[in-house]
């Protein structure tokens, strides 16, 4: 079993029991985008003390709420699974995905914010990932090989320049298909 001295934040119970299947570690549950302000608060309390994982389902509600967590604790890192790997019965969540997905997302945490931007908006767009008709497969490609999980194109920018990606490393992502 993984040991993980971060405190891991996931959105429901069924994931916080899937997690421990294989990774001991301290987890705090949003309860879904509902996130009740007491949580809210006792992770921005504990934020203060010890680092976080934000690992949320790669969709819409997850995305929403790693965002408002990330807003509060800027600092926070982050930990994604590609939608395909967290499929589950007409469902998409951590709670579906493998065990050995999981593990495998953990070997790849992102730091919190960027300190400085990696890229530019003007090689992103060179890059085709905004803008281009293959765009979101580009995107899907470079998530998949990178470990930062699919968003739109705005919010990909931003988790590029979160792990420091360099247009260089995007290319050999894009060339290695």
């Amino acid at each position: 079993m993984k040991r993980i001295d971060e405190v891991i934040i996931v959105e429901g119970k069924n994931d916080a029991h899937r997690i421990h299947q294989v990774i001991d570690a301290d987890i705090i549950c949003t309860y879904g985008l509902s996130m009740p302000q007491e949580i809210l608060d006792s992770i921005v309390e504990i934020a203060q003390h010890r680092k976080i994982i934000i690992f949320t389902d790669p969709d819409s509600p997850g995305n929403r709420i790693r965002h408002k967590i990330a807003e509060l604790v800027p600092d926070a890192s982050h930990v994604y699974l590609q939608t395909k790997q967290a499929r589950g019965n007409h469902k998409v969540g951590v709670e579906h995905a493998s065990l050995n997905d999981i593990l495998e997302a953990f070997e790849h945490v992102s730091e919190g914010k960027c300190q400085k931007e990696s890229l530019s908006w003007k090689e992103y767009i060179e890059l085709g990932l905004n803008g281009g008709t293959k765009s979101k497969q580009k995107r899907q490609q470079v998530a998949e090989r990178m470990h930062i999980g699919e968003a739109n194109a705005k919010t990909f920018y931003h988790r590029l320049n979160m792990i420091q990606a360099t247009k260089e490393m995007i290319e050999r992502v894009l060339i290695d298909e």
